[in-house]
Formats: C-alpha cells, structure tokens, sequence
C-alpha cells in the first residue's frame, strides 16, 4: 500500500488500522463506528476518513463516479468588478456564456457576489439627474450607461447627449443651490433646516459671499430666506467658510490642484481649471515651482492642451493664475498677458465660470 491509496473495508480494525499506519484514504461503509486507536492516529497524520451508509459494492461504485475538484475548476474563470461597465460586462457574457460569473472586490480579492445572465436582459441602466455640471468630463463613471432623467445647472451647456428628451433647468445664476431652492418653494416643499443650512453654505461658497460677479439678485433673494429658516447670518458664515477654506494652502501640491478642479471639451481640446479661494496668495506662491511640476504631470497624463490654476484673493477682489501645457502662451495672449512661470494676477477676476473659461473657449477655438 502507498501513501494516499484509497481503501473501502467495514467493520473491520485490522484493516482500519494497517490504512491509518500507511496514511491512505480510509472509508469505512455501513456506518460502521471507527476504532479510537485509528481514529487517534488519523488525525495525529491528517488522514481523511470517510464513514459511508450502504455496502462496500456502493461505496466502490461512488467512489468510481467520483471526480477531483481540481478536474472540473478553471483556473482562469471570467469575473468582473462592481465598476466595470455594463456593455463591456455583457459583450463578454456573450462570447463565454456560462450562467453565472463572480463579482470580486479589486482591492480586498474577496467575492462580493455573483451576476447571472438573466440579471443582464432588460436592464437600462441607472437613472441619475445631473446637479451643478453637464459635461461628460465632470460626470461620473460610466455616464454612458446610465438614463439621464434631468439636469440642473447654472454652468455652460455641454458635451452630455441623452437618449431621450429630459428636463432642462439652467438658469444664469451664481448657484445651482439657488436654483434647487427655487424648486423646492416653487412646490411648496418644506426643507429640514440642516438642509436650509447646507444649500446657503453652497451659494455663498459658489458667489464668494456675495462678492463674485456671478451673484444675482436671485442668489441673494434665495440666501436670505435660507438664512431665515436655519438661523444663519450669512455674513459672518460666510467669511468663517472663507477662513476654513484656507487650510487648503497646506494640502500637498498634488492634492491641491485636484481640490476644486473642473475638465472642458473644448472643440477638438480637453482643458482643465482648478481653482482655491484664500485669504493671501504669497504662502501658496512660495510652492510655485512644486504646483506647476503637478501640473505639468496632471496635463501630460490626462493630453490637456492647457491646465490653469486659479489662487483667488477675496479681500484683493482678484485672482493669480498659473497656467501649463501645449498652449499656455495662446491662453495667456487671451487676457493680454505674456505667459510668465510666474503667472500673472488679474485684478476683478473671481468667477472660473464667466471670467475664465470663456476667454478660454475662445483661445481654443471653441
């Protein structure tokens, strides 16, 4: 006998015994009772003993219709991710066809469920309303499968295309929470205070308290009565708002640039702006040549033709700017600047969206 044989006896201790001191595979039919002596010695060797109902005669044909797990396993199975996207999930679906593929975590390996291919017919994809963007670049993932139900917005028109007609609410205010606002009084719905609360930190987060050309009498109008229903003076919230934001400053410089960073389509160029409000620009300017290097790597991995960070001063009522890439000198020719390293500050600039980014979309040929 070798190591790993398989022997089927019954009731019978001898045989059990000379299996066990061999370290075969031991099954014993007829629900027969193992001897503790073998019973001790299997286990001190991490032997497999199997106690098995009927005859030897059923336990030898079992045993010949049986197969090895690793027989039958792939070890190459098709699985997929929670993020991957639902057309490329049933293209391959198509070409395996099996019933059902595991769902595995990237980061942890661990399955986290499993999707059968009845789950894949009929599905339309998720149903998502845009709020304060509508371009594809600043959606989320997988902005192609979903249904666009409606888009609220203050920003430009895009580059966003729906399968369908949907509701459009774009108005040329300083907020898109001003804009939710007038939604919510318009239909008479009665919002929570902390909700009154977080829609007024948004407008005057979007209006630098007020203070950016893009603040209609609207936003004010709608701020007022937010600042009624949560007890908020909105002055003094907002300059607190103002003061916190500031600890932006001390974020490293790769993070800093991704703070309040937005991408463009721009005719046949992608074009990115980012922008930080702050109390002074000379502590962020001391880290100039460290924000431009994260530029410079941010614009060559995303094929930005121009990058431009926006350092906002409340108090000076202007903004410095810092620009990168391919047509950094086209873009600072669009405010009448020489492109300088050092960037330029443009007194009266604080609106990316009406004092930036058309000039840009001009340059570019948008």
């Amino acid at each position: 006998l070798q190591p790993g044989a398989i022997i089927i006896t019954g009731d019978r201790t001898e045989a059990q015994k000379i299996a066990a001191e061999v370290s075969a595979c031991l099954i014993i039919t007829g629900n027969a009772k193992i001897d503790p002596e073998v019973l001790a010695i299997a286990s001190q060797r991490n032997m497999p003993v199997i106690v098995a109902p009927g005859d030897t005669y059923m336990a030898v044909r079992n045993v010949g219709l049986s197969r090895a797990v690793s027989d039958v396993m792939n070890q190459e199975p098709i699985v997929f991710a929670p993020e991957d996207l639902l057309s490329d999930v049933i293209k391959q679906t198509r070409e395996a066809r099996h019933r059902v593929y595991p769902v595995v975590n990237e980061k942890s390996r661990m399955v986290a469920g499993a999707l059968f291919r009845d789950d894949l017919f009929g599905n339309s994809g998720r149903n998502l309303v845009l709020v304060d963007h509508n371009e594809k670049s600043q959606a989320v993932s997988g902005i192609e499968e979903a249904k666009i139900l409606e888009i609220i917005d203050h920003h430009r028109l895009g580059d966003i295309q729906t399968s369908g007609p949907v509701l459009v609410r774009n108005e040329p205010v300083g907020s898109t929470a001003t804009i939710v606002t007038k939604i919510a009084r318009e239909n008479a719905y009665d919002l929570p205070g902390e909700i009154c609360g977080a829609l007024l930190g948004a407008i005057l987060s979007d209006t630098l308290v007020f203070r950016s050309p893009t603040c209609t009498d609207m936003d004010r109008e709608m701020a007022n009565y937010l600042a009624g229903r949560c007890g908020e003076d909105p002055e003094k919230l907002g300059f607190e708002m103002l003061r916190a934001g500031s600890e932006v400053e001390s974020l490293p410089a790769d993070q800093l640039i991704r703070y309040n960073l937005k991408e463009y389509q721009i005719g046949g160029n992608r074009a990115a702006v980012g922008q930080c409000e702050v109390v002074d620009t000379s502590r962020l300017l001391t880290r100039k040549d460290e924000i431009l290097t994260e530029m410079d790597a941010l614009c060559q991995s995303r094929d930005l033709a121009v990058m431009i960070m926006m350092f906002t001063e409340i108090m000076r009522r202007g903004t410095h700017l810092l620009i990168t890439g391919p047509e950094r000198a086209l873009i600072a020719a669009a405010f009448k600047q020489k492109f300088d390293p050092e960037g330029f500050f443009l007194p009266g600039v604080l609106s990316r969206k009406m004092q930036i980014i058309p000039k840009v979309t001009v340059a570019l040929g948008g």
